[in-house]
């Protein structure tokens, strides 16, 4: 690393050098920008990383336990869950963008690692041009396949916006069980009949579980 940055404070570092030259604590103390009466922002930050030393349960925590910890009050707390979750975001498009999907296996075995630590039911939706390139990946719906709530219209009308051609559509079981409930064939077959009046093909369904995933095209629920 270029200079010295022993003597700089984490806000002139990151302006000098750069984030990726902050620790994870110099990292916190950015964000968390103060401490309290007690206790510094460094010692927020450092009570804060020793409480969650792995990012992915600091990602999974919810605002009351945020708000547990000495120093973090219910502004950093929504401050905290906010960054997890565009960071989270970040990652996701990361894995997937601009790459060329050559089968569901291959986008399966990617949002496995997506979606597999997730408690709440989430569907997907990645969108391929002619050429099977991926030209965005959208979160469509939180909670379970009702027909009533998630409608056909929200990806349809995403996959008109993106000019898709085709998509995948993906979402997660949290229990980790891959069979598919009857909510989520039903919710399958009507996207699907929906794709061929539109002249936008869904290749494939695929339900993501802790360490698998299940395709419906394989399992004979999306008829050609």
């Amino acid at each position: 690393m270029a200079g010295n940055t022993g003597q700089l404070q984490p806000r002139e570092q990151l302006m000098q050098y750069g984030a990726a030259s902050l620790s994870n604590e110099q990292l916190a103390i950015v964000i968390l920008r103060s401490g309290n009466r007690h206790l510094s922002v460094g010692e927020v930050a450092r009570k804060l990383l020793a409480h969650y030393p792995d990012f992915r349960d600091l990602e999974q925590a919810s605002l009351t336990q945020l708000e547990t910890l000495a120093g973090i009050g219910p502004v950093k707390a929504i401050e905290i869950q906010a960054i997890c979750e565009l960071s989270h975001r970040l990652q996701t498009q990361r894995t997937l963008r601009f790459g060329v999907v050559a089968s569901s296996q291959m986008v399966g075995r990617r949002m496995i690692e997506t979606l597999a630590g997730e408690t709440q039911e989430q569907l997907l939706a990645v969108f391929l041009d002619v050429k099977n390139q991926i030209i965005q990946m959208k979160q469509i719906y939180i909670g379970t396949l009702n027909s009533s709530v998630a409608h056909p219209r929200e990806v349809f009308k995403l996959a008109v916006r993106y000019s898709a051609a085709k998509f995948i559509l993906v979402h997660n079981h949290p229990s980790g069980q891959l069979t598919p409930s009857t909510q989520d064939i039903a919710f399958t077959k009507r996207i699907v009949a929906c794709g061929e009046l539109m002249g936008i093909a869904c290749l494939d369904h695929l339900i993501i579980g802790s360490q698998q995933y299940l395709s419906l095209r394989e399992e004979g629920y999306l008829v050609e």
